[in-house]
């Protein structure tokens, strides 16, 4: 059997390297031979693909600002969130199909066509990210999430390796984020090094088409984090459960993807609430959730409804956390 997949990321590589593993004929149509998509580079640990990600950074502490304010730190005593090379992960799985460069691929012939191509069908609501790669001898092992209630979105700073941050900016309002990342590097950092600056667009909204889509093309991005790592490799692996059992791709794919793209939509929701509410009302609202642990919990594995802030009260009773109030 003979498969097209549209684009060659986190969702299209991992199901050319499942589909490989049992013999299909897998061909990715990408616009680089190579994959070069920036990122955070973060994923929540509570998942393990099926093709191994090399990790550089174990977060367990994480301090949240708010227009410059320390708002809250939380340290859990285990490790919350992996950073992984994503680059290196990606570009192994490729080796495992056939990759043809193109703009316009010629789709004859193929039993499957799924699409891809991350943000770039374009339907959907966007925010343009600037991420830098960054050395520095003040490095500590925290990650840091700071909003800026002028806009909506947020700057990250996530230690990748020793002495090297991950770091970046993306807000709805303001395109250039490059310009804000620059400004809030000079403020933040002091004396740095800038390894590598790329910028890209990620999904923040919902998408017009589902049909035989998957990964950020299906619009699986969870908009007020950011994360879309986790949930386009799951739905590549539903993907290929529904070519490789002969089941209705999309009915399956609708069915297995529920509870993600439930909280996907809430997400959605609340990011509209915060985007046309007050500057003073951004703050309180802001304030308030990041004291909480239990919200802060669902926040960074991306569980914000009934259910996960359940699964979230349990965690926290369960493995524990140290907070320190500001």
């Amino acid at each position: 059997m003979k498969v097209a997949i549209l684009g060659g990321g986190v969702a299209g590589s991992t199901l050319a390297y499942l589909l490989s593993r049992v013999n299909y004929d897998v061909t990715i149509f990408d616009i680089s031979q190579n994959y070069i998509k920036p990122c955070g580079d973060i994923v929540p640990n509570v998942y393990s693909p099926p093709y191994n990600w090399p990790q550089t950074f174990r977060i367990k502490r994480f301090s949240f600002y708010i227009d410059g304010e320390r708002i809250y730190d939380v340290e859990y005593n285990h490790t919350k969130w992996l950073v992984i090379d994503k680059w290196e992960w990606i570009n192994k799985m490729r080796k495992y199909s056939k990759i043809k460069v193109t703009h316009d691929p010629v789709l004859k012939g193929f039993d499957y066509v799924i699409d891809s191509r991350g943000p770039y069908p374009m339907d959907r609501e966007l925010v343009y990210t600037t991420r830098a790669i960054v050395e520095t001898e003040n490095f500590n092992d925290e990650a840091i999430i700071e909003f800026d209630t002028k806009y909506t979105g947020f700057y990250w700073i996530f230690p990748s390796k020793e002495n090297e941050y991950n770091i970046g900016a993306g807000f709805l309002e303001y395109k250039d984020s490059k310009k804000l990342l620059y400004e809030y590097l000079k403020g933040k950092i002091g004396n740095f090094k800038i390894k590598d600056l790329r910028g890209a667009p990620i999904s923040i909204g919902n998408v017009s088409n589902k049909r035989f889509r998957i990964g950020e093309a299906r619009g699986l991005v969870f908009p007020l984090s950011g994360e879309g790592i986790r949930p386009s490799a799951i739905s590549a692996e539903y993907a290929f459960e529904a070519i490789y059992k002969n089941k209705n791709f999309n009915e399956f794919l609708d069915e297995k993807l529920k509870i993600i793209e439930k909280r996907i939509k809430i997400q959605i929701i609340l990011l509209n609430i915060y985007k046309h509410s007050s500057f003073n009302l951004r703050r309180t609202l802001m304030k308030l959730f990041f004291k909480n642990d239990i919200l802060i919990d669902a926040y960074l594995e991306d569980k914000l409804d009934i259910d996960g802030i359940i699964e979230s009260i349990k965690s926290v009773k369960q493995n524990g956390s140290i907070t320190r109030k500001f």
